[in-house]
């Protein structure tokens, strides 16, 4: 064989081995990326990223968040959460946000029930940015200082019955009612065809501030409250035998 064919050769065999290599990190990368872009990664990231971290408001450490990587949380919009009841669904639902104390203590206990109860998914709804802010000016009048988003007040209109007044203390002490509801953070909704079925919000009573650990007693109160919350999701409904 001329020397001339068999460089040739050879240089096609290197050509042909480089694409392969290439076509397997390309694979590789693209498994990767599929992997990264999971809610359940994502939001586990997101409550993780601030594990440790000061917040520069109160000097407070954040608490501690370490969800699984396979968490039932998914992202849903404003307008997927009006959906649950426009079209009748049955959906658990949990309004909150990475920086929220109160929501990051309640959260691995949310986590936990709804895997003990089978729950596939928990629709996890960020509020920080969406809601109205309510201020008092210097005479004790209710000013807005931010405004919700459209989707915001329809699913104040759509929760109405179920949610707290949004009120705020003036200078003096005196608790206001701005007239307006409010979704705190975190709340935790159950809605089985379109209607709800429970309701929590905050943590447990005892539960001074967000920035505290549960304690054994307050973890078992919450998750019985939880419990409670995801059972009443399927009242009424027969399983097979019935």
């Amino acid at each position: 064989m001329k020397k001339e064919n068999i460089v040739f050769i050879a240089l096609i065999f290197v050509i042909v081995c480089i694409a392969i290599t290439c076509a397997y990190f390309a694979f590789q990368e693209e498994e990767v990326e599929r992997v990264e872009v999971t809610d359940a990664l994502q939001i586990q990231e997101e409550y993780a990223s601030l594990n440790d971290q000061v917040n520069e408001n109160n000097n407070r450490t954040y608490p501690i968040v370490n969800l699984s990587e396979d968490n039932p949380f998914v992202y849903v919009t404003e307008e997927e959460v009006l959906s649950v009841f426009e079209n009748n669904d049955t959906a658990l639902l949990y309004f909150g946000y990475a920086s929220c104390p109160w929501c990051r203590s309640i959260l691995p206990v949310l986590e936990s029930v709804a895997k003990e109860k089978n729950v596939g998914q928990i629709k996890y709804l960020n509020i920080e940015n969406i809601r109205s802010v309510l201020e008092l000016d210097e005479n004790n009048k209710v000013i807005t200082t931010k405004e919700g988003t459209t989707n915001y007040y329809k699913l104040l209109n759509v929760l109405n019955d179920s949610l707290d007044e949004y009120v705020l203390t003036g200078k003096d002490g005196k608790i206001i009612n701005t007239g307006e509801k409010r979704i705190y953070a975190p709340t935790v909704i159950a809605v089985r065809n379109g209607e709800v079925t429970e309701i929590h919000v905050g943590s447990v009573d005892s539960q001074e501030s967000g920035y505290d650990t549960l304690t054994d007693e307050e973890t078992k109160e919450l998750k019985e409250i939880y419990e409670k919350l995801i059972d009443s999701m399927n009242v009424g409904i027969c399983n097979e035998g019935c």
